[in-house]
């Protein structure tokens, strides 16, 4: 009994397998993951193409998320810098470098986000920077080959306030210029991924439910 019981099985498996070929579809013994492979290599090309295009979703929706993120801090940071400039804080210098570190991060994103806007975005906070040059350098601030920005954080001490002032006050021409473009970047990176993550999600499910099709157990 136990012998028909398995002969009968074998036969159920192998008829089954058989209809499938004759279909089209992969043998009932594979996996989902032999399926994707059979979709990729069909003529159709569905599966890789959508494959392809969720992975492109997800690293735009990522490199969004990571501008819109060093745009809100930098933004934050030279607020708080003016602030802390007009009152003569003695931590001005620590604020100082972390305005630097988000300018040249948030100048590194705009570089992996595509879109008119965020190129305008990207030369409007180097014409910033180039534009106050020698005030800059006076306050020990200096810009690179590649437009990043450091600071020299002895020269920067040792200088009178006013001219750190009419940089890096509340008022002053880098720090309000610099915020207001930050601002602008946060928003159309937030927009970004939002766009994204809609398109990401919708070729996920489109992938799925088109996966799902074949999805057959026996």
């Amino acid at each position: 009994m136990r012998i028909r019981t398995m002969m009968g099985r074998r036969t159920t498996t192998k008829m089954v397998n058989n209809s499938r070929r004759k279909a089209g579809l992969p043998a009932r013994r594979n996996s989902s993951t032999s399926l994707v492979n059979y979709l990729q290599k069909d003529g159709l090309g569905l599966g890789a193409m959508n494959a392809t295009d969720v992975q492109v979703s997800r690293t735009e929706r990522n490199n969004a998320m990571k501008l819109q993120n060093s745009s809100n801090l930098l933004m934050q940071q030279a607020q708080l810098l003016g602030e802390k400039v007009d009152e003569g804080s003695g931590t001005v210098t620590f604020t100082a470098q972390s305005v630097v570190e988000k300018y040249n991060e948030t100048m590194k994103n705009l570089g992996k986000v595509s879109g008119v806007l965020n190129d305008y975005y990207r030369q409007s906070m180097k014409e910033i920077a180039e534009s106050n040059k020698g005030a800059l350098e006076e306050i020990g601030v200096t810009i690179g080959a590649d437009g990043s920005l450091s600071l020299n954080k002895e020269k920067f001490e040792s200088v009178d306030g006013e001219k750190v002032k009419k940089l890096f006050g509340s008022e002053g021409v880098f720090v309000k210029r610099v915020g207001v473009v930050a601002s602008r970047i946060t928003d159309n990176a937030a927009a970004s991924v939002e766009s994204a993550s809609s398109r990401y999600n919708s070729r996920g499910n489109i992938t799925n439910s088109y996966l799902s099709k074949f999805n057959y157990r026996g």
